[in-house]
């Protein structure tokens, strides 16, 4: 347990500045369209839209994190050297990139709310939906940003382990593109499958997830429609994403160089 909480302090503070600067960048981004909306006298015409695309860009910021320690850690050699198992060295890095990320969606949805607070008379949506449909939004984008970072351990950790084999050192990249295509390849085959499909589809969870969004005379008008989510898909993908994290594991105990 000590030695988890001093990766996680490492973690922490080779991350901060990464984070720092993404704050800058997400504060100068909605700064832009408020700016907009001041010079046009046109109110909830940019900085709406433009809260919901930094907050759909987060399904990246996670990975993005992630790999970007990773490669300080592979400039360093560090783990070649760790006594840690490699489930600590990710789930260290996961779970200060999981702290950012939360940290960066609370941010973005506290503007959300600022801005619906602020012009709720031109806004025309129940507010128990509001409340509700950002709870169920970032939710999702946490788990598909965990989903995301799993493929992308998974990618580093093969690119890298395939690096020992000077025959293929140099096209490596290629066998990544390979992975991706015969992956989305098999499950769309296996996804027309209808005996599959109707399995997967049985038993399903409804979600206030589906959105509608119109702008009319300077209001919003948004519908929040009800999504339903398969359990058994979901599950799936779960498992996929602890697999492909067992396997980056794996190979990172091969004590793979740079």
């Amino acid at each position: 347990m000590f030695a988890f909480q001093g990766l996680v302090k490492k973690d922490f503070a080779i991350s901060k500045l990464w984070f720092i600067i993404w704050l800058i960048f997400i504060s100068m981004f909605l700064f832009i369209p408020w700016a907009l909306e001041l010079y046009f006298d046109a109110p909830l015409v940019f900085l709406p839209i433009a809260v919901i695309i930094l907050l759909l860009f987060h399904a990246f910021f996670l990975p993005g994190m992630l790999l970007s320690m990773l490669r300080l850690e592979g400039k360093t050699q560090l783990w070649l050297h760790n006594p840690q198992s490699s489930k600590v060295l990710f789930l260290s890095k996961l779970t200060v990139g999981f702290f950012y990320q939360l940290a960066a969606q609370v941010y973005l949805t506290a503007v959300g709310l600022a801005i619906y607070e602020f012009y709720k008379n031109q806004i025309h949506i129940n507010a128990s939906d509001l409340f509700s449909g950002m709870m169920v939004f970032n939710a999702g984008l946490l788990l598909i940003s965990v989903y995301v970072s799993c493929w992308a351990m998974f990618y580093w950790t093969v690119f890298h382990s395939l690096g020992k084999f000077p025959a293929i050192k140099s096209w490596r990249w290629l066998v990544l593109v390979v992975i991706f295509f015969l992956y989305n390849t098999i499950s769309t085959l296996l996804g027309k499958i209808g005996v599959l499909k109707e399995i997967v589809n049985k038993w399903t969870i409804p979600v206030l997830a589906g959105t509608n969004f119109q702008h009319k005379q300077g209001s919003w008008e948004i519908y929040l429609n009800a999504a339903d989510i398969p359990v058994l898909g979901f599950l799936i993908y779960i498992l996929l994403a602890f697999s492909l994290f067992l396997v980056s594991c794996w190979l990172l105990d091969r004590k793979v160089e740079v």
